[in-house]
């Protein structure tokens, strides 16, 4: 088994990616086209990372920060590249990344239909919160 290179995103990386998502089974949205994904990444673009093996894109992990507080999205690997460790390298990168800015606090939402992966947060340190309601608005719905 070879090691994987974890990188920074580059906009070349966008179709691999997406078929990527897609192939792990993320639900992917209008916040996940070429364009919304892209304006996130003006702001921290060093927090969108890929894992890559022999040139070819097989995990993501997609960070943000709103000043405050780290966000985890997109955390994915091809199904025949899991559990080889390449998830937890992408987040460990990811928090080391947001140690070194200062966080101190990070948040993942994970939806209900893919609540299974709780178990594997809580093995990484993470623990589910119980005080909060996550409430979302639409504000738009084209492109």
């Amino acid at each position: 088994m070879e090691k994987v290179n974890i990188r920074t995103y580059k906009s070349s990386d966008y179709e691999a990616v997406y078929n990527l998502w897609k192939a792990a089974g993320l639900y992917l949205s209008l916040s996940d086209t070429r364009k919304e994904l892209h304006r996130m990444l003006d702001k921290h673009p060093e927090l969108f990372l890929i894992a890559e093996e022999k040139d070819i894109p097989v995990g993501t992990v997609l960070g943000s920060f709103d000043g405050r507080r780290g966000y985890v999205h997109h955390l994915a690997v091809l199904p025949e590249f899991q559990n080889r460790g390449i998830g937890s390298d992408l987040l460990n990168v990811l928090e080391d990344k947001y140690r070194e800015m200062g966080v101190i606090k990070i948040h993942l939402f994970i939806e209900t239909v893919n609540a299974e992966v709780e178990s594997y947060y809580q093995k990484k340190g993470w623990h589910r919160r119980n005080d909060i309601i996550m409430m979302s608005k639409i504000l738009r719905t084209d492109s």
